[in-house]
């Protein structure tokens, strides 16, 4: 009997997960935007049913779910955490790629009660490196930090930002505004979103700059006393984005002007920005991270260490950050149609902790072209 899945969401990572699950000759898939247009380049593809709805509107989302084996969340941050909600309430399983303010697995209980399973933050940051991180703490015999950096960039650097946005525009603005919760000595501790601000190199790429954002999110529960996430981008970013923010342009209070006029800071900056920030059709982009692990393994001080960076696929047209965010989401949704994941609200590193979870994921990510390498250092006896 066909299976079917519904994504929530038609922008460039829900786009990718629908083209993704529709290979499979089994299953049929929904994709749901309010926006047509959002949808049209699915036109052409097998299996794929477009729908133009709300699906914040009273009913929609539930009849719209009403036949579905497994529910993708790829709304925007602000909506997510709702619309997962009412997912839960409706009995679906579902896993999610938002990068919601909230903490989802605070309705852990309520999908337990409902036998739901649901996954979460799966995608490439927060996704793919919460699974190494889980992988990880359960491999080491102790591990005494973690080090995430992660970065969507554009190919070909163009002032003045050297950036374009690989997701919804809106939450990166969301990422250099919100604190970032890092783990100092054993404690969380809160740093200024765009702080603390160093430089690496990258095979292929050059050097990059690196800085704090709020991206541990439910890995600050994990028992490593050091660990930090921060975002990638070319050098010279992370000061502009600063100096916009400290004069208040990424402010939502509304501003009097000398004619008496309001303007909320935050959407003109938007208005500004966003059309600078979109990537043009078969602009390429890619996608780095890097995670590190140091501890002890086997007996043995080591630090593990991981790279990825993916390029924009123009026999597909798929965007790196969409295939790097996308992939992770869409073999997991089948495995939530497989049964093989449990009730309840889990982050990615819960499932990295599972024997065998990185493994099959990695050689899924491989199957697709997506690569991650892996390296192990020894380190000195005293660390």
């Amino acid at each position: 009997m066909q299976k079917r899945a519904v994504v929530l969401g038609g922008g460039m990572i829900g786009r990718v997960v629908a083209r993704d699950l529709a290979a499979d000759a089994d299953l049929a898939v929904q994709i749901c935007d309010i926006d047509a247009a959002a949808l049209a380049s699915l036109a052409a593809v097998p299996r794929v049913e477009r729908v133009v709805a709300d699906v914040c509107a009273p009913g929609v989302l539930e009849s719209l779910i009403a036949q579905a084996d497994v529910v993708v969340g790829a709304m925007p941050s602000h909506l997510a955490l709702a619309t997962l909600r009412r997912v839960i309430a409706a009995g679906k399983p579902c896993v999610d790629i938002a990068f919601m303010a909230e903490d989802a697995t605070a309705l852990n209980d309520v999908a337990v009660e409902g036998g739901v399973a649901v996954v979460v933050d799966c995608g490439v940051a927060p996704g793919l490196t919460n699974v190494l991180a889980g992988y990880e703490l359960a491999r080491f015999d102790r591990v005494d930090r973690f080090r995430f950096y992660v970065g969507g960039l554009p190919v070909e650097r163009r002032w003045p930002f050297s950036y374009k946005a690989g997701f919804a525009p809106a939450d990166v603005i969301e990422e250099y505004t919100r604190p970032a919760r890092i783990v100092v000595g054993g404690r969380e501790v809160v740093r200024p979103a765009l702080s603390e601000v160093e430089a690496l190199e990258f095979a292929g790429i050059g050097t990059l700059e690196a800085f704090n954002t709020d991206g541990l999110r439910s890995l600050l529960r994990l028992p490593v006393p050091e660990m930090s996430e921060k975002t990638l981008r070319y050098p010279g970013h992370a000061e502009l984005m600063r100096v916009l923010r400290e004069v208040g342009f990424f402010g939502q209070a509304p501003v009097r002007l000398a004619d008496g006029q309001e303007v909320v800071p935050l959407r003109l900056t938007q208005a500004l920005l966003f059309p600078q920030w979109t990537f043009a059709p078969g602009e390429a982009d890619l996608t780095v991270f890097r995670v590190e692990a140091e501890g002890v393994l086997a007996g043995v001080a080591t630090r593990v260490r991981y790279d990825m960076v993916d390029h924009y696929d123009p026999a597909t047209g798929m965007s790196s950050m969409g295939r790097t965010t996308g992939f992770p989401c869409a073999i997991v949704a089948r495995m939530l149609l497989r049964g093989e994941i449990a009730a309840g609200v889990h982050p990615p590193e819960v499932l990295g902790a599972k024997p065998g979870f990185w493994p099959a994921l990695a050689a899924a990510l491989a199957a697709r072209g997506v690569q991650v390498t892996a390296t192990e250092t020894p380190l000195p006896l005293s660390c």
